[in-house]
């Protein structure tokens, strides 16, 4: 286990995919039942603590898959008795930073309006070619100075959870937030966790942001296409 240290948190993220899975599935369900000609009432909104537990499961199935090679560093910069101690705080303190934006979601009115989600994917798309996300994904690869051992050892992988928590919440914080208004269907998921993988974990993420930034505009345009029809 000390040659991969980052086994236990793939398996959360593994645990995190297979709730997602049934969120998405419930989802379905709701969806098509609602569709059904029998149902005419409009679909209720999400209460805060479904909208809540989905954001952080979410996170917690996309987002920590993406920091294998900082939990590899950070392992490996720390006393052998202690590396999956030290894993955990960084977990700690990276879906800490998430939390609050996750907060600010679960108080959003879920199911949002077409017009609601077209500016949710255009802003998305958007913040990709802004020089915040620029300079965040410059950062991706950033590690900071661990201690090796001792209560220290515990303080600095907290910060380091924290640190590179904000990056990416940078990075992909904005296409989580569209992901979640648009009900978090099952393919755009997988979609957008390949692509959040592939921008923090492939060399010179930098020359896919113009592709991805037409990908998220493509399909506002598209999502505000159908409200004006609607």
């Amino acid at each position: 286990m000390r040659v991969h240290p980052e086994w236990l948190v793939l398996l959360l993220a593994a645990a995190g995919w297979t709730l997602l899975a049934f969120v998405l599935a419930g989802s379905v369900g709701h969806l098509a039942d609602h569709h059904t000609p029998a149902q005419h009432a409009p679909v209720a909104a999400a209460s805060f603590d479904q909208l809540l537990v989905t954001w952080l499961v979410m996170v917690v199935a996309m987002m920590l898959p993406t920091t294998v090679p900082h939990l590899r560093y950070l392992a490996f910069n720390t006393r052998a008795s202690r590396t999956q101690r030290s894993i955990l705080l960084f977990v700690l303190g990276y879906l800490g930073v998430w939390f609050a934006p996750g907060v600010l979601v679960a108080l959003l009115p879920v199911p949002v309006t077409a017009v609601v989600l077209a500016a949710g994917i255009l802003a998305a798309g958007v913040w990709e070619l802004t020089p915040v996300k620029r300079r965040a994904l410059r950062r991706c690869c950033r590690t900071w100075p661990v201690r090796y051992s001792g209560a220290a050892a515990d303080a600095s992988a907290v910060e380091y959870g924290l640190r590179h928590g904000v990056v990416c919440l940078l990075v992909s914080g904005p296409p989580m937030v569209a992901l979640m208004l648009a009900g978090h269907p099952w393919w755009a998921s997988v979609v957008l966790a390949v692509v959040m993988a592939a921008q923090k974990l492939l060399a010179q993420p930098e020359r896919w942001r113009a592709a991805v930034a037409i990908g998220w505009l493509a399909a506002g345009l598209a999502m505000a296409g159908i409200a004006a029809f609607d």
